[in-house]
């Protein structure tokens, strides 16, 4: 171990680990590697992949101790496919589809649908921004309010943080809501919202942002009102 391992916790290290290896390959390790890696019993594997449920940081296959997600990345094939360079990952939504960008600052194409018709949806983001968004109109729509989220976070990812080609075909969906029940965003503020929960993902000592911390981001970005409450 380095100096730097030694001062963080068995948690920190089986993280990082996660997400480096998410980042190689595509895919999480499972309890085995981790097991090997960490020179760790299965129960004491398990147990710390549930602390990192327990935290947020990951979600396993509920019953079980695999990883379906490490956000932004998803163990499965879902609807919001990333590039980056010659690899190619599943993100778990639309939002964390746009926040690839946000962790790495790598140029990242997404491709993606419109939850409403299922219209091809690119977007390529490159230093900090949306280049392209194809079509303009595309927008990454919220359909659930932030206190709402953690109550189920794989329905929430899976059926309710999505893309639309446009304003429209949002209204037309079953997902469209109330304003004050949900937010639509384009990929540019998309990007501005994930900087401080995804932009150090990679630190041996990420921690999520607090709900203070999270509030006045949503605020400095204009973001205010019934919805962005927490």
């Amino acid at each position: 171990m380095t100096d730097a391992a030694d001062t963080t916790t068995l948690a920190q290290r089986v993280r990082r680990f996660i997400f480096d290896t998410f980042l190689e390959r595509s895919a999480p390790p499972v309890v085995e590697e981790v097991m090997t890696a960490f020179g760790l019993s299965r129960d004491e594997t398990i147990g710390v992949f549930r602390e990192l449920d327990a935290a947020r940081h990951i979600a396993l296959v509920k019953g079980t101790a695999r990883i379906l997600m490490a956000f932004p990345f998803a163990a499965i094939a879902t609807p919001f496919r990333v590039t980056i360079g010659d690899r190619e990952y599943f993100a778990n939504c639309a939002w964390d589809a746009v926040a690839f960008h946000a962790m790495l600052g790598q140029d990242v194409r997404v491709d993606s649908f419109c939850h409403h018709c299922a219209e091809p949806i690119a977007i390529e983001l490159s230093a900090g921004h949306a280049v392209r968004v194809e079509p303009a109109g595309t927008i990454v729509y919220l359909a659930l309010r932030p206190t709402e989220w953690w109550e189920n976070i794989t329905t929430t990812c899976a059926n309710t943080m999505v893309f639309f080609a446009s304003t429209e075909h949002r209204d037309a969906s079953d997902l469209c809501a109330p304003p004050e029940q949900a937010a639509s965003l384009t990929p540019d503020l998309t990007h501005a919202l994930s900087q401080p929960i995804y932009g150090s993902k990679f630190d041996l000592d990420y921690q999520r942002p607090g709900r203070d911390a999270l509030l006045a981001h949503f605020a400095a970005l204009g973001l205010t009102g019934p919805y962005w409450t927490l």
